[in-house]
C-alpha cells in the first residue's frame, strides 16, 4: 500500500468517525413512515383501475404477505448488522461485493427516478391555490411554461431539504414528525366525515370487486390485479432503505425494529380508513369509484375514455360537480373530500366542501414534502457508504463538522434531483418498483446464507424458528414474484427491460470504479461498526 492510499484510508476512517447518532425512536419513526407510506395519496389509483373490491382486499392482504414478512427480515439484517450502508452490507457480506455494489446501485438508481418526483408532484398539488403551476405565465414579456414552474418550485425544496438534511438526521427526522401531524389531520377528518355520512344514510353502497362489475376471470382479474399490486406494493414498500444511515440511529437494535412496528399500524391506518370512508361516504357510489386515480390515456378526450367501458358517461361525471369528463385526470384525495361533503350537505360548492378540497391538498402538498424528505435520506447515505468502503470518490465520505451529516453526499445527490425532477409516473410505478424489489429478493437470500455463514452474530430472529423464515420468505418472494410475472403478461417487457438495462449500466461500472477507487481503502467491517455502538 502506497503512502497516499494508506493516508487515503486513514482520512476517510476519520471522517466516518464524525457522523452524529441522533434518531431516537420518535425522530427515526417519522422518516420511516415517510420512506414506507407517508400519508394515503398515491393509493387512490388502486381503486380505479383494480376496482374497489380488489382495492379493499389487496389493501387488507398485502400488509400481511408482503409488509410483514418484509419487515420481519429486515429486522433481523439490520439488528445482526446495523453499519452505516444497511442493506448494501448485507448482500455484500452474504455474495461479495459484486452484489453488494449492485444492491446499492439499484437502490440509488430508483432514488434518481422515484425521490426526484415527489417534489414534482407537490408543485402540482400546489397549483390548485397557484394557478400559474398549471397554466403557465408571462413575465417581463417572456412567456414561462407550467412544467418550468412546477420544475423551479420543485428546486425550492429540493434545496430546503438539502440544508435540513445537512443540519443533522435528528433535526430532519424531527422535521417529518412535525410534517406527519399536520399530514394526517386532513385525512382523518375526511375519514370521519366519510364513516358519518355512510351511517347517516342508513344504507352500505354496494360495490362491485373489479372496474364496472366485471365478471371475475383470468384474464379480468390478471388485468386489474397487475395494475393493483403494483400500486399497493409501491405504497408499502421501503423498509429497509432507512437502514442505509445505521450509523446514525441511536441503539438502532432496539429503535429499528420498534420504529418499523409503529408505521406498519400507521401505514395500514393510513390507507384503510380514507379510502374505506370515501367509497361509501358518497364517492364511490353510482360508479364514482371509477375515476379514482385515473390519468387518461388520451388527454384531449379526458378521462372519460377510459371509463365508458365501466358503463360510467360524461354526463354522469359531469353531473356529479366534482371534475369534468375531460379532464386528464380523475379523482384523488381533495376531489374526494369534495364529493363526501357533497353527500353530506347537498351540493359539492357548499363551505364543508370547499374547506376538505383545501384542507386536503394542503395535506397532499406536505405528504409528497415529507416523502421527499425520507425516501432522500437513503438517496445520500448509500453513496457514502459506496466511498467509505472504497467504491465511490473518497471526497463522498466528507462529513459536515458541526452537524455530522454526510453534506457533500447529499449535495450530490441534490443536484441529481434537480436534474431528473420531470420524470412521469407512469414509468416510476414500474422500474422503480421493479428495481427495488429485486434488492428485497437479494435481501431475502441473503439473510439465508448470513443464518449459515454467521450462526453466532447477536440478532433479533424471525420469529417461529426455521419454519418462520421459511413463512416469511416464501410469502415475500411468492408475491413479488406474481407481482413482476402480472406486469410481464399484462404491460410486457417494455418498462422492466428499462430498469434491467439501467442494472446492468450499475454491473459494467462496477469493475472500473473498483480498479480506481479500491485501491489502499480496506474493507468496511459492518460488524466492528456495529459494535461501536454498543
Amino acid at each position: 500500500m502506497s503512502q497516499n492510499n494508506g493516508n487515503g484510508a486513514v482520512a476517510i476512517e476519520r471522517e466516518a468517525k464524525k457522523l452524529k447518532r441522533g434518531l431516537t425512536l420518535i425522530p427515526l419513526t417519522g422518516l420511516i413512515y415517510f420512506t414506507v407510506c407517508g400519508g394515503s395519496f398515491g393509493i387512490e389509483p388502486l381503486v380505479g383501475y383494480a376496482g374497489p373490491g380488489l382495492a379493499l382486499l389487496l389493501i387488507a392482504l398485502t400488509p400481511i404477505i408482503f409488509s410483514l414478512p418484509n419487515l420481519l427480515i429486515v429486522q433481523e439484517l439490520q439488528t445482526m448488522m446495523p453499519a452505516q450502508g444497511g442493506y448494501y452490507h448485507w448482500i455484500k457480506r452474504a455474495f461479495g461485493p459484486f452484489a453488494g455494489f449492485l444492491a446499492g446501485w439499484n437502490n440509488w438508481v430508483v432514488s434518481w427516478l422515484d425521490v426526484s418526483i415527489y417534489p414534482v408532484f407537490a408543485a402540482l398539488y400546489l397549483s390548485a391555490f397557484i394557478p400559474a403551476l398549471d397554466t403557465g405565465t408571462m413575465l417581463f414579456g417572456i412567456e414561462l411554461p407550467a412544467s418550468f414552474l412546477q420544475w423551479l418550485v420543485a428546486v425550492v425544496m429540493i434545496w430546503f431539504v438539502a440544508w435540513l438534511q445537512i443540519r443533522g438526521s435528528r433535526v430532519t427526522g424531527l422535521f417529518t414528525n412535525s410534517l406527519g401531524v399536520f399530514m394526517i389531520i386532513p385525512l382523518m377528518i375526511l375519514a370521519a366525515l366519510g364513516f358519518y355520512a355512510w351511517f347517516k344514510s342508513g344504507v352500505t353502497v354496494s360495490l362491485p370487486f373489479l372496474p364496472g362489475g366485471e365478471g371475475v376471470n383470468f384474464g379480468s382479474l390478471t388485468a386489474a390485479f397487475s395494475t393493483g399490486l403494483f400500486v399497493v406494493m409501491w405504497n408499502y414498500m421501503g423498509w429497509e432503505l432507512p437502514s442505509a444511515a445505521g450509523d446514525e440511529v441511536v441503539e438502532p437494535r432496539k429503535n429499528y425494529p420498534r420504529a418499523m412496528v409503529i408505521v406498519l399500524v400507521l401505514a395500514i391506518l393510513t390507507y384503510s380508513l380514507p379510502v374505506i370512508g370515501g367509497l361509501y361516504g358518497g364517492a364511490g357510489e353510482d360508479g364514482r369509484y371509477a375515476v379514482w386515480g385515473i390519468e387518461a390515456s388520451d388527454e384531449e378526450v379526458g378521462i372519460v375514455a377510459d371509463v365508458e367501458g365501466y358503463g360510467v358517461s360524461a354526463e354522469q361525471i359531469d353531473g356529479w360537480g366534482v371534475s369534468g369528463s375531460s379532464d386528464a385526470t380523475g379523482w384523488e384525495f381533495p376531489q374526494i373530500g369534495q364529493a363526501v361533503a357533497g353527500k353530506l350537505t347537498g351540493s359539492t360548492e357548499s363551505p364543508l366542501a370547499i374547506f376538505l378540497v383545501t384542507i386536503l391538498t394542503i395535506s397532499a402538498v406536505l405528504s409528497m414534502t415529507g416523502l421527499f424528505i425520507g425516501n432522500s435520506l437513503g438517496g445520500s447515505r448509500v453513496p457514502f457508504a459506496l466511498a467509505e468502503d472504497g467504491m465511490f470518490p473518497r471526497w463522498m465520505v466528507k462529513v459536515h463538522p458541526k452537524h455530522g451529516s454526510p453534506y457533500v453526499a447529499i449535495l450530490v445527490v441534490s443536484v441529481i434531483y434537480t436534474i431528473f425532477a420531470t420524470n412521469a409516473f407512469e414509468f416510476l410505478v414500474v422500474a422503480d418498483v421493479f428495481l427495488q424489489l429485486l434488492v428485497v429478493l437479494a435481501e431475502i437470500a441473503a439473510l439465508w446464507v448470513l443464518r449459515r455463514t454467521e450462526p453466532d452474530r447477536p440478532r433479533t430472529k424471525v420469529p417461529g424458528g426455521m419454519a418462520g423464515l421459511v413463512v416469511a420468505s416464501v410469502s415475500l418472494a411468492g408475491i413479488i414474484l406474481i407481482a413482476f410475472y402480472s406486469q410481464i403478461v399484462e404491460a410486457g417487457w417494455g418498462s422492466i427491460g428499462v430498469a434491467l438495462a439501467l442494472m446492468a449500466v450499475g454491473g459494467v461500472l462496477y469493475f472500473p470504479i473498483r480498479m480506481i477507487y479500491k485501491p489502499g481503502v480496506p474493507d468496511v467491517d459492518p460488524f466492528e461498526q456495529s459494535a461501536e455502538e454498543e
